[in-house]
């Protein structure tokens, strides 16, 4: 059973919301750390990212994206590379 619309757009914003914690957390972070941080940050965000492409993933069967949504889908597939990437390093 698919999440009623407005329930998953609130999760995708909270999603955003702790996307952007992290970034600025990040930005503030020590030089010799940031590294570090880095890995913890993103494999804390990776649940949060497939889950909510997953969603989006459910919502294109039911009906076509919008823009926005299309753009959030790119957006967390790129966060979702990133942290592959690192995975493999």
């Amino acid at each position: 059973m698919t999440p009623p619309l407005r329930e998953s757009d609130s999760k995708i914003q909270r999603l955003q919301s702790l996307v952007r914690e992290k970034v600025d957390s990040l930005l503030r972070c020590p030089s010799g750390r940031k590294g570090r941080a880095t890995r913890e940050a993103l494999s804390k965000l990776k649940p949060h990212v497939d889950a909510q492409l997953e969603a989006l993933e459910t919502l294109d069967w039911l009906r076509d994206l919008t823009d926005e949504e299309l753009e959030r889908q790119r957006m967390f597939t790129m966060l979702l590379c990133v942290v592959k990437q690192d995975e493999y390093k």
